[in-house]
């Protein structure tokens, strides 16, 4: 019996990951062309029981992780090793492919984060668990395009230092159709343009400043 579950276990195990082949350039895709459609699509799948939820798609924040994981794909591709010279503390935080996974996926959940706080303040609801649960995890598709496009943008920098250019002009890209995204999609929860341009401009401004003041701490300490 317990290796007949073991079995299906790995049967389940196998197709999940197969259909990961699919479902992510699809759900990219997507997230890409009609941003504020997916927005829409993943409040209105919470409203479903959860073993019908996100059928069409790969779930919010595991497209966020896998969207890291393609993005620290390409930075081995070109040879970028981030944690090949690390201190002994750095070892335990950094030190392996899946440590480092784990951790920028904390980090790049701050910007999700600050989005959905945001929607939640302007549809003057309560802070609770449940209130931001919808918002964040939304909020969890673009910032997927948005940190999976701005790390390769930032790989290409490291790789190639003698064209810029090309780096700098992917991250450009990357933060205008993430801002954009978001200021037209604030303006649903706001009277006016400028309410909406001010509070996507803000709430991504204090993520990257919160995402910095982690990265300059996790460098801090790796190189101890």
């Amino acid at each position: 019996m317990d290796f007949m579950r073991i079995l299906r276990s790995l049967e389940e195990f196998l197709y999940e990951v197969m259909t990961w082949l699919v479902f992510y350039p699809r759900t990219f895709l997507w997230t890409v062309m009609r941003p504020v459609e997916v927005l829409e699509y993943s409040r209105a799948e919470l409203r479903k029981p959860e073993d019908e939820q996100y059928q069409a798609t790969i779930s919010a924040p595991l497209f966020l992780m896998l969207s890291l994981v393609i993005s620290h794909g390409v930075e081995l591709a070109l040879r970028l090793h981030p944690f090949d010279h690390v201190g002994r503390a750095g070892q335990a935080l950094v030190g392996s492919d899946q440590n480092l996974i784990i951790l920028r996926s904390m980090m790049f959940a701050v910007f999700p984060l600050m989005f959905a706080m945001k929607q939640v303040q302007d549809a003057k609801q309560p802070l609770t668990r449940k209130t931001l649960r919808g918002p964040f995890y939304g909020e969890c598709y673009p910032a997927s395009v948005f940190c999976l496009v701005f790390g390769i943008g930032g790989s290409l920098n490291l790789a190639w230092p003698d064209r810029h250019a090309i780096g700098v002009t992917i991250m450009a890209a990357a933060v205008v159709w993430y801002v954009l995204t978001q200021i037209v999609w604030f303006k649903r929860f706001n009277d006016t343009w400028r309410r909406a341009v001010g509070g996507a401009i803000l709430s991504f401004l204090t993520a990257s400043i919160i995402v910095l003041v982690i990265g300059v701490g996790v460098a801090l300490t790796i190189v101890s």
